[in-house]
């Protein structure tokens, strides 16, 4: 995209934040701006409508927030629960937090942005507008704590992709079983096992394949089927990594901080704004409105599962 076009796509999203300080009202107002924008450069034209289109899966996302969070709030319990099951059943100790949160406004705009910019960036989805990480806390070899890793994932993977059969009878008969688990809980994982079929995509082992930076996770998609009547495409990045791999992500080398310290690909340093908040964002062209008065309280990265499971905190069956 020519620095003309996001030139004009910040121009447009400024007279947005003037027409609204409603997230879903700016998002909308967006669109119509952009649609109706006759100024963009013919080279940009494909570009601009693949960012329509991104934009048109913000609105439709943004719509259904709530029922997202609460589905998305019901997997990471299932989640939590599958390595519970492993734990009792296996007698292992895999000592490890799970933390969901769903993207920003600005974070998710920018994302479309830099999909924009990219050349032959053949998807304009954005997959982690909700997203859980999981960390590996053991104090094992980090050999052992990788090898951890995998375990929940081949296990989540069979269990809620339906990858094995015999785990998820396995899992569903200790859940049914278990006098400690409250009928609460045992409803959420049936009614996700039983009503919302998934699959899963864009696996991306950076474990054994790090990116540039170093930054290693395993990384995969679930997402709920199209065929589903609960919220048919909705999607939730999962990462999953150990103590050392996310002291790295957080403060190393690969942190997301120095990644936003360098710009984000082309487009640091295209737009010059005096203003504090949008230096500290660091997120060129899309930051400025009145978060505290957007009452939908959907408007920016908001954590919505957050717990730990530890073999010195949580009692054996």
């Amino acid at each position: 995209m020519t620095e003309q076009s996001l030139k004009l796509l910040h121009e447009a999203y400024n007279e947005a934040l003037r027409r609204s300080t409603n997230v879903l009202e700016i998002v909308n107002n967006l669109y119509k701006i952009v649609d109706e924008e006759k100024q963009f450069p013919e080279v940009d034209l494909d570009t601009i409508d693949a960012f329509l289109d991104g934009l048109r899966g913000c609105i439709n996302t943004r719509k259904k927030t709530f029922e997202i969070t609460n589905v998305c709030t019901y997997i990471s319990i299932v989640l939590m629960y599958i390595v519970l099951w492993w734990n009792a059943t296996r007698n292992e100790r895999i000592d490890i937090s799970w933390n969901a949160r769903r993207k920003g406004l600005e974070s998710e705009l920018t994302k479309l942005l830099k999909k924009s910019i990219e050349e032959e960036v053949s998807s304009y989805i954005v997959r982690d507008r909700f997203g859980v990480r999981a960390i590996i806390w053991n104090d094992d070899s980090e050999e052992d704590a990788v090898a951890k890793i995998y375990t929940v994932y081949d296990n989540i993977v069979g269990i809620l992709a339906g990858k094995s059969r015999k785990a998820k009878k396995e899992f569903l008969t200790w859940i049914d079983e278990n006098p400690r688990i409250g009928i609460l809980d045992k409803g959420i994982i049936e009614y996700i096992l039983d009503s919302v079929p998934f699959g899963v995509e864009s696996v991306k082992d950076y474990i054994h394949e790090p990116k540039p930076n170093g930054y290693r996770t395993l990384q995969f998609t679930l997402s709920i089927q199209m065929y589903s009547e609960v919220l048919p495409g909705t999607q939730l990045e999962v990462q999953l990594r150990t103590q050392k791999m996310h002291e790295d992500a957080e403060k190393g080398k690969s942190s997301h901080a120095k990644y936003k310290e360098n710009g984000v690909g082309e487009l640091s340093g295209i737009f010059k704004v005096e203003n504090e908040d949008f230096i500290q964002m660091n997120i060129p062209g899309f930051t400025g409105y009145q978060k505290d008065q957007d009452v939908d309280g959907i408007h920016w990265s908001k954590e919505f599962f957050d717990r730990r499971l530890s073999s010195t905190l949580v009692p054996e069956n």
